[in-house]
């Protein structure tokens, strides 16, 4: 093998060699970062091989040709970016270019092209960027990571293809690291059973999900499937006939917990505690000593709850209460 040739193997070597590491090292960020600092943690890392001072990383649909964002993350950049992206959409030549090439890198001159893109440069101190979409095969939405450098600095061909073999794995830890946060969230419940989790956009839009999610929102509308939440269930939370809803938000995205309802879920506070007390045994007179109430009030109550709960005697109560985990 000639000095050249085997320079060039060498060369081949080093770059696969700073690839691996690098996945690996995007890969780890995804499971020990949080939701809100996996993005710039990745960024980071990919700063020490891509020369970029700035980016834009989100999730949007493409509709109509005009992009729809679901959920983004900015990176340097002000927070008034989108909105001045938006106002210059239609003159931007990085859409088009980067859906007639789906996956793979393009790289643009934010100044040679129109007067919007040129606008958009200057007034957030933009020279080139590279962009690259992937389509999600969880949401079907568009995963889009766009690099700025500054004025003056270039983006070569070499790191339009790092990004355009990086795009995937990208997508894919996003997915790792939503995973990873219904793990830890689910880890924190005191309940575990009768309960899945979720991740899902403004638009209510899911992104990962517990198996059993769908699941529980079958047995509320059994005729829903898809990856959108079902008509009338809102992403900040929902209450139904047989499953409730709780909502945390989490930068742009919503963390989805869905309960199956408990018979109990009908009970008043007073109601549920005259319940668990009779259920382990306690007088009347012990239950109203406890609770500071007069013995024919726990007999109310006590009339209140048969009916609610369609039972008659305080065996089948205690039996509801065996059945439903603490909350």
């Amino acid at each position: 093998m000639s000095d050249m040739a085997q320079q060039a193997a060498t060369e081949t070597e080093r770059q696969l060699a700073e690839l691996s590491t690098l996945l690996l090292d995007i890969h780890r960020l995804s499971r020990e970062r949080s939701l809100a600092a996996f993005h710039d943690a990745a960024l980071q890392r990919l700063q020490q091989v891509l020369p970029f001072d700035k980016a834009w990383w989100g999730r949007a649909a493409h509709i109509d040709g005009r992009i729809e964002e679901h959920s983004f993350h900015l990176f340097g950049l002000a927070a008034g970016f989108v909105e001045d992206w938006r106002s210059i959409q239609h003159d931007d030549v990085t859409v088009e270019h980067a859906h007639e090439l789906p996956g793979q890198a393009v790289i643009v001159d934010m100044h040679a092209h129109t007067s919007g893109l040129r606008w958009l440069g200057e007034r957030h101190g933009l020279g080139e960027l590279v962009c690259v979409i992937h389509t999600n095969p969880l949401t079907q939405l568009t995963d889009h990571l766009s690099l700025y450098c500054p004025l003056g600095a270039r983006f070569d061909d070499r790191h339009r293809r790092l990004l355009t073999h990086l795009v995937a794995h990208l997508s894919a830890a996003v997915d790792a690291n939503q995973i990873r946060t219904l793990i830890a969230r689910r880890e924190r419940l005191t309940q575990q059973q009768n309960l899945a989790l979720a991740v899902c956009d403004r638009h209510g839009v899911l992104h990962s999900a517990e198996r059993g999610f769908a699941e529980l929102l079958s047995e509320e509308w059994p005729d829903w499937q898809g990856s959108q939440l079902p008509e009338g269930c809102q992403p900040s939370g929902y209450l139904g006939r047989t499953i409730r809803i709780e909502s945390q938000v989490d930068q742009d995205l919503f963390l989805l917990t869905v309960y199956r309802r408990s018979p109990l879920d009908c009970l008043s506070a007073r109601e549920l505690s005259v319940a668990r007390q009779l259920s382990q045994g306690q007088t009347y007179k012990e239950i109203a000593r406890e609770l500071g109430i007069a013995p024919s009030t726990v007999r109310h109550h006590l009339r209140s709850l048969y009916q609610k709960l369609d039972v008659h005697d305080k065996a089948s109560v205690a039996t509801l209460l065996s059945r439903t985990p603490p909350g």
